[in-house]
């Protein structure tokens, strides 16, 4: 299985398209199998809070849409909360009123959207947090199979907030996808296996026209069992696909908030380490009567990749934004760029294996190779 990755704007948009292995490359985020989701969706106009007077941001880099009408209804829109620079109500009120969107907010979030009265048709639903006791605190989406005789495929969406946060900042939102199965029946009663077809050419009529972000794979060794990277037009498929897994924490969280989601669920789905996690690299703190930590920034991701383990890191809401109003007076940040973070987490890693090796009496080795990735606007990154 594959993913595409596409921010929207500089902060925390992100378009994600989750896609079968045996897509070609470039193909369409419409193709069978396919899913898409538009995460915390601002693009246009500024972001305040209560007033202008106690806080506006502005982007000081341009989205790369300025409607949501741009691009194709996604399948799904997640709001991770209530704040306006991840619920915009001008950035959500450019769907049309009548749209048909499914959307998945927090609790506070949903009944935000709610309260404006502008969607007619939409589907709003309240995410509950996530529960190791409550089957339906995971939200699970079914995707269609290719035929009556092939296995469908399922999209999930988990929502996980911190205890003890007042200014409700901090919190995860887990996503996974698992394809249908490539295995389906012809009407001859034989198996035919998806994955085996020959690769359709980039210029297929369904290829997307998303800019190409290189990304240099050169020292990433893929863990076993782990999805094998598409080269050039001649796929190598891995012989059973691995359950994507995706972590969004713009603010970041607390491990102990996602633990039992970790051990609990994606464990038991096969899917850790994470595909993706999506946490801000820079930090930011105001003092304590003000809420105290409002990005955890590069130590609180670093906490996650040791725990749960990550193939990339892709930095979320860290856009550098022109903020104004007498609250953002005291904000404290330390800006990291991906490089000097990239050279931390990998020392840190080897200095643990080599912990680990004088613990265990045994030569140590490094874990696998977390990348850290900051996007640029419209750019795209496929992991598979």
């Amino acid at each position: 299985m594959a993913m595409n990755v596409k921010p929207l704007n500089a902060d925390t948009t992100f378009l994600i398209d989750f896609i079968p292995s045996f897509a070609p490359p470039y193909a369409s985020a419409r193709f069978p199998g396919s899913f898409t989701i538009l995460i915390d969706p601002w693009v246009t106009g500024s972001s305040s809070v209560w007033s202008e007077a106690f806080q506006i941001s502005h982007h000081t880099t341009s989205p790369c849409i300025s409607s949501l009408r741009d691009i194709p209804e996604p399948d799904l829109i997640v709001i991770s909360q209530d704040k306006p620079d991840h619920c915009h109500k001008q950035t959500l009120c450019t769907l049309p009123a009548d749209s048909r969107v499914r959307i998945l907010a927090t609790p506070a979030a949903a009944k935000l959207i709610r309260s404006w009265k502008y969607f007619s048709h939409a589907t709003i639903e309240t995410m509950q947090p996530y529960n190791t006791k409550i089957d339906n605190s995971v939200i699970r989406i079914p995707i269609p199979g290719y035929s009556l005789t092939s296995q469908g495929g399922e999209v999930t969406v988990s929502y996980m907030p911190q205890k003890m946060d007042p200014t409700r900042l901090h919190n995860a939102i887990g996503l996974t996808y698992r394809a249908p199965s490539s295995k389906t029946t012809s009407v001859n009663g034989s198996v035919v296996n998806l994955l085996n077809l020959p690769p359709s050419p980039q210029d297929s009529p369904m290829a997307g026209n998303f800019s190409d972000l290189t990304v240099d794979h050169t020292d990433f060794s893929p863990l076993p069992d782990s999805p094998m990277e598409l080269e050039g037009d001649s796929p190598i498929f891995p012989p059973c696909e691995k359950t994507i897994s995706v972590l969004y924490s713009p603010h970041g969280v607390a491990y102990p908030a996602i633990e039992s989601y970790a051990t609990s669920f994606l464990a038991k789905e096969s899917a850790l380490p994470l595909t993706a996690l999506f946490h801000p690299i820079n930090t930011e703190e105001n003092p304590w009567f003000m809420g105290g930590v409002v990005a955890a920034g590069y130590p609180g991701g670093a906490e996650i990749v040791r725990n749960m383990g990550a193939r990339y890191w892709i930095s979320a809401h860290d856009e550098v934004k022109d903020n104004r109003g007498w609250s953002v007076t005291w904000i404290k940040s330390r800006v990291y760029s991906a490089e000097d973070a990239q050279q931390k987490l990998d020392e840190e890693k080897k200095s643990l294996a080599l912990y680990q090796a004088g613990k265990d009496g045994k030569a140590g080795k490094a874990n696998h190779r977390t990348q850290i990735v900051r996007l640029d606007v419209g750019e795209r990154l496929r992991i598979v």
